[in-house]
């Protein structure tokens, strides 16, 4: 009787172990998918700045054309920008969209992922050390064009436009190399939590 009673006793431990190790498992599980979620959320807006830059890309198009012809700029100057800044969109599509998949959040994948991480963030250094310099040579290159071929009749009016210009556009490289720095760290810490992230679930 008392075997009986200790083999009953040892089977509802054995079911409450049972149990307790479903229910860990299923917990794991969920804590999985919500940290994927995350690392998902984390690169998200990435990929919606980089859809928006192309989408932008006619309109700077068709505004600089309109610039380029108020300020006799040449042709060679206009497809200098647009050369930098094709190049620059599509190094942004490579570097922080078809660098991953969705495969790469997969739990199996991750170590492979933080590689990928790492990566991504080396070519967006190497990337600034190209994009900022031949912003700045275009700009100083523009300003020359434009005071170059300025006609000695012009007007009053359209020399003070094309000096209001000269200096608008000191004012917004000066802007857009700063927003561009922070955009860049922006990306740069949002690898920095994925791989953080990473590191916690495979831990």
């Amino acid at each position: 009787m008392e075997n009986n009673q200790n083999y009953t006793e040892l089977e509802i431990i054995r079911s409450q172990m049972a149990q307790f190790k479903e229910q860990l498992d299923k917990q794991k599980i969920v804590n999985e998918k919500l940290i994927i979620k995350s690392m998902k959320s984390s690169m998200s807006w990435i990929k919606k700045f980089v859809y928006i830059e192309i989408c932008s890309l006619p309109l700077i198009a068709i505004a600089w054309l309109g610039i380029k012809m108020y300020a006799n700029l040449s042709w060679l100057n206009y497809g200098f920008l647009m050369t930098v800044l094709v190049i620059d969109i599509f190094a942004d599509y490579r570097i922080n969209i078809s660098a991953l998949s969705d495969a790469d959040y997969s739990r199996n994948n991750l170590v492979t992922t933080i590689t990928k991480l790492t990566h991504m963030k080396r070519l967006r250094v190497i990337q600034m050390m190209f994009e900022i310099p031949a912003i700045v040579v275009w700009l100083v290159w523009s300003g020359i064009e434009a005071l170059t071929h300025l006609p000695a009749e012009a007007f009053e009016f359209e020399q003070n436009s094309i000096y209001a210009g000269i200096v608008g556009g000191i004012i917004g490289a000066i802007g857009g190399i700063v927003l561009a720095y922070r955009i860049f760290s922006k990306m740069q810490r949002s690898n920095d939590e994925v791989i953080r992230q990473i590191n916690e679930l495979n831990a």
